[in-house]
């Protein structure tokens, strides 16, 4: 039987317990915003590659990723990342969540079901609800709730078959929305496009303090990439 992406977060008990899957980026800070208008919120779970030193979602600082929690004043969750037993150890992590109240994780897929497939199975092998609070929402509906909630936004990677390097760094606004459009680039970037830093948003309490090009302080990682097709497929079958 298929999952429900759609309705998985519009069936979301008021006051439950959850763990937001967390990029910092402007996908996963919209759906904790909107998850946690029902739910309560209790961490932000990210996977940190050990041996290159960063985040697996956006190969991100994970100093910044620790400023926007401290910034929501949640815990930041790592878990560690191996190609060959990840999923294992995932699993594990989510039966801990299960254990301790959690009932459901967040996650900000908008229509790629590879991934929103691999993690309702691992959700639902550990008893959690995978929810999907952006599941089919349309781009311009999606950028007018960034709007509301004032979540300010930078580019932090690329995809160099679609954008180049001028891009890195800039903010994602309605001018940069309003370009996307306007070409063949996912104005949200779903395909690999692009990824983005989240440096404020309403449900920051104060906005976080970054160095670009200096070595004080977080520092954005700014990267890009050269594959055409999208690197972020996690399962080709399951």
């Amino acid at each position: 039987m298929e999952y429900d992406f759609k309705n998985s977060f519009k069936e979301m008990p008021y006051g439950e317990p959850f763990v937001c899957s967390f990029s910092g980026g402007k996908d996963s800070v919209l759906a904790f915003c909107r998850a946690n208008e029902i739910g309560e919120a209790k961490g932000l779970l990210t996977w940190y590659d050990e041996e290159k030193q960063e985040s697996v979602f956006h190969h991100q600082n994970i100093e910044i990723l620790q400023k926007q929690a401290d910034s929501i004043e949640l815990p930041l969750i790592i878990s560690k990342f191996t190609p060959w037993s990840h999923r294992l150890e995932l699993i594990e992590q989510y039966k801990n969540f299960a254990a301790h109240g959690v009932r459901s994780i967040i996650f900000g897929d908008i229509y790629l079901e590879d991934s929103a497939k691999m993690q309702s199975i691992l959700c639902r092998k550990a008893g959690l609800v995978p929810r999907f609070p952006l599941w089919g929402n349309s781009v311009e509906e999606l950028f007018k709730d960034l709007e509301e909630r004032k979540i300010k936004t930078i580019i932090s990677r690329v995809n160099t078959a679609y954008l180049d390097e001028s891009w890195l760094g800039k903010e994602y606004n309605k001018e940069t929305f309003c370009s996307f459009k306007e070409t063949e680039i996912d104005p949200f970037g779903e395909k690999g496009e692009f990824h983005t830093t989240v440096i404020d948003a309403d449900v920051f309490n104060h906005c976080v303090e970054i160095a670009l090009e200096n070595e004080n302080g977080a520092k954005i990682n700014f990267s890009k990439h050269e594959l055409k097709n999208n690197i972020y497929r996690l399962i080709k079958n399951q």
